[in-house]
């Protein structure tokens, strides 16, 4: 019989045998991770009310342990069944086009930039170069050919085309220039004067001032300075002499003159005044501060040298008595 001679001591190195220390493992990140969004209560705009440093620190502890204890290994992922899928129909397949509304992008911001330098011209053909010369060596030919049109109409003065439309009014002095022409023993045709004066250009009015004897029994066409006018083309506007007590007889048509020639500035482009008398400068001058311009024809010997030196162009019937000469 075996007898068992050492339980005590058994017991009570048992008893007395110190217990192992447990040591907590540490928390993982996850299991912090997971605490921390469950300790987080969502509270307007996500904002709520955070816990106490000692009582996070206290379920981080208890979460790790749990965590510890009961880790299941995860299950091993099977593979998804195969499903079987059936080819829609071209009809439901255009009815489902037609039903799914498609989704319109937003138009993006486009940010400024700076605009790039443009890229340098191709050069151009030889071809294209001498097309260019050839047009601009055409146009330079017309230029000059403008030019000399211009220079020549310049050169022909008032008979040229650009004046062929000038209004002309021609205004006689009859006893001062019939006077004139007598002394040179000549007779003048006063319708080839009008011809002359005219020529390219519109007679717009000639008139003749004319005085006449003072018995008006006396017919008009044996006037001394109303019958050379008389179916020339010129109307005749007469004045009754005057008679004083010297003897002396006058009659002055200069105010008649001057009011028709003012009346009609507006119509006429040149003023003809066939006279010697300095009296007219001053109406002369009047004419020209109006834009019109004043052509003198009368007789060189017997013209003021005032009205002469006013006018824009003066006319020696002398120099011409060969064109104008009845």
């Amino acid at each position: 019989m075996v007898l068992n001679i050492f339980p005590r001591r058994e017991k009570a190195a048992a008893e007395t045998a110190p217990e192992p220390e447990l040591t907590l493992p540490e928390p993982s990140i996850e299991a912090l991770d997971g605490v921390k969004k469950t300790a987080r209560r969502g509270t307007r705009g996500g904002r709520g009310r955070r816990k106490p440093a000692g009582e996070l620190t206290e379920v981080s502890s208890e979460a790790a342990d749990t965590t510890e204890a009961a880790e299941p290994e995860a299950p091993t992922p099977k593979a998804p069944a195969a499903r079987r899928t059936r080819t829609p129909k071209p009809e439901a397949a255009a009815a489902a086009a037609e039903e799914v509304p498609v989704p319109v992008e937003a138009p993006r911001r486009t940010t400024s930039r700076r605009s790039e330098p443009a890229a340098p011209a191709a050069p151009a053909a030889p071809a294209d170069l001498a097309a260019l010369i050839k047009v601009v060596e055409a146009q330079g030919k017309q230029i000059e050919s403008l030019v000399r049109a211009q220079e020549e109409l310049a050169r022909r003065g008032p008979s040229s085309p650009v004046a062929a439309m000038a209004r002309v009014g021609i205004f006689v002095d009859a006893a001062n220039v019939e006077l004139a022409i007598d002394r040179l023993r000549t007779r003048v045709d006063w319708r080839k004067v009008l011809n002359l004066v005219s020529e390219g250009r519109t007679v717009v009015r000639a008139i003749a001032y004319s005085p006449v004897h003072d018995d008006p029994g006396v017919s008009i066409e044996t006037q001394r300075f109303a019958e050379p006018f008389l179916g020339k083309g010129y109307k005749v506007v007469t004045k009754p002499l005057k008679r004083f007590a010297d003897g002396t007889i006058k009659a002055n048509v200069d105010i008649e003159m001057a009011c028709d020639i003012i009346e009609m500035l507006d119509r006429l482009d040149v003023v003809c005044l066939a006279s010697g008398d300095g009296d007219f400068q001053r109406l002369v001058e009047v004419i020209q501060a109006k834009g019109v311009r004043v052509e003198i024809i009368a007789v060189g010997s017997s013209t003021a040298v005032n009205l002469r030196n006013a006018a824009d162009q003066f006319t020696d019937i002398q120099g011409i008595i060969q064109k104008i000469k009845a």
